[in-house]
């Protein structure tokens, strides 16, 4: 029998979800290999029956795991604990985070990347699921994979959910917008049902008081199985970011992600094509943590704006979508480019930031080996036409992080100071931090960062 391989994901549920993705690839890109994964028992029982086949294990069974010898260990998980699990491990090969005599090191390309997103990720273009897989999985393999898109349903189903909670309060609407958006969906002659786990209980109760009517409710009757089998039956599900909109877009229920607060589409929207995304068209969405008191970007939800494309998306009318005008918001379908995570624009207008983010995906794509020269020189020609100015600034900006890097004698300490330059330029800076600090300024990690701000430079002022 051939070596296991094993994936450590002990953090929330929605991560886990997103990790099922990887569990399929995983199987077709190492035939043979039992595939193991740590998680934490309370998703794992209930989500069991629902994932790829895979072995479940708790951490209550590490000292089983310390016994074993595996073809691969890939740690998903930056909780202490984790970590120093993942270094003590037997593994022909290791990917992600691990902890040796309390030094945490961090193995990979693409999971340096990751690592370099944290307070730095308004402009990444890769989404979680992916950058889960991309140091072990060809690429090839992932973009063969044709996920089905949500199930059309009949059009006498009229019953939408109206999933009600987030994981912190900025990513979700407010109870007097659910209750709105229970009276707009019902002009529509939709039948709302409001959704949420326990947790959601008394925000349940507080959304029918102030729809100061009789709605229907399931909040805190469904375990996670149950829920599932429960959006069979329903036409679509509004929903914030959160777990069991990860686990409705994997089951196939149409979603409707309303993404505001502190998190980014790109990275954790929902991940099978066809789902629809609205979110704030200010130029700070997509941050890790909101710097003003309440966010912002909550301000141009509105539940009629809403309610409206939802009745479009369910009408099959995709004309209407595309031409819908929502001030301060955008619409965007998830879907594929290049076999990774894409938003596609239905109702957006053009602007400098999806320039860079383009241009970044690009411009990572190819320094990883996953995507051509020409594309990148495409994108950064696209940045140079349309944002001549910012273009050229970029340009600048990194000839002189290439100046203070070359010239400094303390590289690590060099880099993470220009964490905090203009945002156009921390994808490059950030990682450059993440590099160095993470091989303790070698020569060799120097050198790697020098020559990808060389590259930067010289895509945006070749001709």
């Amino acid at each position: 029998m051939k070596r296991p391989i094993l994936v450590i994901q002990m953090q929330r549920m929605g991560d886990l979800i997103l990790s099922f993705p990887l569990f399929l690839w995983l199987g077709r890109a190492f035939p043979g290999h039992p595939v193991w994964v740590m998680a934490e028992p309370a998703f794992a029982g209930p989500l069991a029956r629902l994932s790829p086949g895979v072995r479940y294990l708790g951490y209550g069974q590490a000292d089983a795991v310390l016994r074993e010898k595996f073809h691969l260990v890939l740690n998903l998980s930056h909780r202490p604990e984790s970590m120093e699990l993942a270094g003590r491990l037997q593994a022909e090969a290791l990917f992600g985070g691990y902890s040796r005599d309390g030094v945490v090191r961090v193995n990979g390309a693409w999971q340096e990347y990751r690592l370099s997103l944290t307070h730095n990720n308004r402009h990444n273009r890769f989404h979680w699921a992916d950058l889960n897989a991309l140091d072990v999985i060809p690429p090839g393999v992932m973009a063969a994979t044709n996920w089905p898109r949500p199930r059309a349903m009949p059009a006498d189903v009229r019953q939408v959910g109206l999933f009600l909670g987030a994981s912190e309060p900025d990513k979700r609407p407010s109870p007097r917008f659910w209750a709105e958006l229970v009276g707009e969906v019902e002009k529509r002659g939709l039948v709302p049902v409001l959704l949420g786990g326990p947790a959601e209980r008394e925000l349940g109760r507080e959304v029918r008081r102030l729809a100061g009517r009789p709605v229907a409710s399931a909040c805190g009757a469904l375990g996670l199985e149950q829920f599932a089998l429960f959006g069979q039956r329903l036409a679509a599900m509004v929903t914030p970011d959160t777990g069991p909109m990860h686990l409705a877009a994997w089951s196939g229920l149409r979603v409707l992600n309303l993404s505001m607060g502190p998190v980014h589409a790109w990275e954790t929207g929902p991940y099978q094509p066809g789902h629809l995304v609205l979110r704030s068209s200010r130029d700070c969405v997509g941050c890790w943590r909101c710097r003003f008191d309440s966010p912002r970007c909550h301000e141009p939800f509105r539940p009629a704006r809403v309610a409206r494309l939802l009745d479009a998306a369910l009408r099959g009318s995709g004309g209407r979508l595309e031409s819908m005008r929502l001030p301060g918001l955008e619409v965007f379908v998830s879907d594929r480019r290049d076999g990774l995570y894409h938003l596609a624009p239905l109702s957006t207008r053009p602007r400098a930031g999806q320039a860079v983010g383009a241009y970044w995906r690009a411009f990572w794509m190819h320094a990883f080996g996953i995507g051509p020269l020409e594309g990148c020189r495409a994108a950064a020609e696209g940045l140079r036409l349309e944002h001549a100015a910012l273009a050229r600034v970029m340009a600048v900006q990194g000839a002189r992080f290439l100046r203070s890097l070359a010239a400094s004698a303390d590289p690590v300490r060099q880099a993470l100071q220009w964490q905090h330059a203009a945002p156009s330029l921390r994808p490059l800076s950030g990682y450059c931090a993440a590099h160095v600090s993470n091989r303790d300024g070698s020569p060799d990690s120097l050198r790697q960062v020098l020559a990808l701000t060389e590259k930067h430079i010289g895509f945006l002022t070749e001709r």
